[in-house]
C-alpha cells in the first residue's frame, strides 16, 4: 500500500506555464511571473484539469499551509476545515477541490470537498484518518480511510454526501486510487489471509480482482473513460515488475525497453500509456510511450537517462532527462516525435522541474526563486507582440506550432 506520504509528494508541484498558441503572423514575447505566496513560501499546485484550473498548498508566514485554488488569472485562498494546515489535491472543470486538512491540535486527517464556497466534511470509515486520492468530473470522491481501531483501511467512494466502503478483496486492506468521470474505481486490495495485494476495478457496487502478470502483487495508478486501467505487476517468482494495461478483462504486458523493469505513470483517454523502463543491462531508465500494441523509447536529452511524468490526452508528455556529460536534470516536452529542453528553454526559471500538463499545452512543475530561494509558483505565458517582431528566445515558434496545430492522437 501507498503512504499518505508517498501521495502527498506525488500530487504536489508548484509552475504553472501557459504555452499558449501563436497567432497569425504576429511574433510572441515570453514571461515568468510568480504567483506569490499566501504570506509565505509556496508548495503547490498540483496537476489541473483539461480547462487550466489548477490547485495547491501554500505554506503561509507561520509554518501552517492553507489550499488555495487558481483559476488561471487569479489565486484564492481555501482555508482548511478547522486545522492549523490543509490541502488540497484534486480539482475538476467546475472548481470543486478534494483534500484534506489535519484537525487542531491533532495529527488526523479531515478529507473534505469544497464546492460552491463551502465544505462537506467527508468524514471516515470509523477511524481517525481519510485520505483523498482521486476525484472526477460530478464531484465523485475516492481515497482511503482507517477503519475502527485504526488497524487497517478500506478504499472509499463519497458522492452527494455519503460515503461508501469499497471493502477489500478479501484481505484486511484496500486502497482506491482513482476515479473515472463514469464513477468506475480502481485501486489495490490485500486478497483472502492478506497473501498479496492485487489491483482491483470497482463498478456498480462490484470490486473485481484484476490479477497480476504471474506474480504475487499488482497495483493500479489510473484509469480512463473507457474502463481502461494501468498500473504494475510483479512477474512469475517475484523477481521483477512489468507496467501493464487491463482492458476488456484482459492485462496485457507492456514489457521493457530490453531490461528487466518497467513502471506505469498515466493512461491517455484512447489507451496511450507512458512510463520509464530500464534498457538491456539495466544501467540506465528511458521515458516511453505505449500505443497500438508498441513500446516506444522516448530517448533522453544526450544523457543516460530519462523519466516520463506526465501526459495531456492528446499524447504529449512531459517529463525529467539528464543532459550530456552531467548528472544534472533538466525538464522536456516530448511532442511530434521531439523532445524539447524546456529547462534550457526557460534558464531564468532555477531548478525548473515539470510535474503535469493539459490539452492547452500549460505545463506546471517546480522553480525556485532567485530572490529568496524559496520554491514559488511561477506563470510562463506568452505575451503578444507587434507585427514583424522576432522571438527572443530559440525554440519557441516549435512550440507555437505544436500548440496551433490540429491536434491528432499520437502513436
Amino acid at each position: 500500500m501507498r503512504s499518505p506520504s508517498a501521495r502527498l509528494f506525488a500530487s504536489m508541484a508548484v509552475l504553472l506555464a501557459g504555452i499558449g498558441p501563436f497567432a497569425a503572423a504576429q511574433a510572441q514575447s515570453w514571461s515568468a511571473d510568480s504567483l506569490g505566496a499566501l504570506d509565505g513560501s509556496f508548495v503547490g499546485p498540483v496537476p489541473f484539469a483539461d480547462t487550466g484550473i489548477g490547485i495547491g498548498q501554500a505554506f503561509v508566514a507561520s509554518g501552517a499551509g492553507n489550499a488555495f485554488s487558481y483559476s488561471g488569472s487569479s489565486i484564492a485562498d481555501v482555508s482548511s476545515l478547522s486545522g492549523a494546515s490543509g490541502g488540497s489535491f484534486f480539482v475538476n472543470a467546475a472548481g470543486q477541490v478534494a483534500g484534506q486538512s489535519y484537525a487542531a491540535g491533532t495529527s488526523s486527517n479531515q478529507a473534505f470537498l469544497y464546492s460552491g464556497g463551502s465544505f462537506d466534511n467527508i468524514g471516515t470509515l470509523g477511524g481517525s484518518g481519510t485520505y483523498v486520492t482521486g476525484l472526477n468530473a460530478s464531484g465523485e470522491v475516492v481515497g482511503y480511510s482507517n477503519e475502527a481501531g485504526n488497524a487497517a483501511t478500506h478504499a472509499f467512494a463519497y458522492s452527494n454526501g455519503k460515503l461508501v466502503d469499497l471493502k477489500t478483496l478479501g484481505g484486511s486492506t484496500s486502497s482506491a486510487v482513482a476515479v473515472n468521470n463514469n464513477g468506475q474505481v480502481v485501486g489495490d486490495s490485500y486478497t483472502t489471509g492478506d497473501a498479496g495485494s492485487h489491483a482491483f476495478l470497482y463498478n456498480a457496487g462490484q470490486m473485481t480482482d484484476l490479477g497480476t502478470l504471474g506474480g504475487s502483487n499488482s497495483a493500479a495508478i489510473a484509469i480512463n473513460g473507457a474502463g481502461m486501467v494501468i498500473g504494475t505487476s510483479s512477474l512469475a517468482s517475484n523477481t521483477a515488475s512489468h507496467a501493464f494495461i487491463y482492458a476488456a478483462g484482459v492485462m496485457t504486458d507492456i514489457g521493457t525497453l530490453g531490461g528487466s523493469s518497467s513502471t506505469a505513470v498515466a493512461l491517455g483517454a484512447l489507451g496511450q500509456v507512458i512510463g520509464n523502463a530500464t534498457l538491456a543491462g539495466n544501467n540506465a531508465t528511458h521515458a516511453y510511450l505505449f500505443a497500438g500494441g508498441q513500446i516506444k523509447d522516448l530517448g533522453t536529452l544526450g544523457g543516460a537517462n530519462s523519466y516520463a511524468v506526465a501526459m495531456n490526452s492528446l499524447g504529449d508528455v512531459v517529463g525529467l532527462s539528464t543532459v550530456a556529460g552531467s548528472t544534472t536534470q533538466h525538464s522536456f516536452l516530448y511532442a511530434n516525435g521531439k523532445m524539447t529542453d524546456l529547462s534550457a528553454m526557460f534558464p531564468s526559471l532555477s531548478n525548473f522541474v515539470v510535474t503535469g500538463i493539459n490539452d492547452a499545452m500549460q505545463i506546471i512543475g517546480t522553480a525556485t526563486d532567485a530572490a529568496t530561494g524559496t520554491v514559488r509558483a511561477y506563470i510562463v505565458s506568452a505575451v503578444p507582440e507587434s507585427d514583424g517582431a522576432t522571438l527572443t528566445l530559440a525554440g519557441f515558434a516549435l512550440l507555437g506550432w505544436i500548440a496551433r496545430r490540429r491536434r491528432v492522437t499520437r502513436a
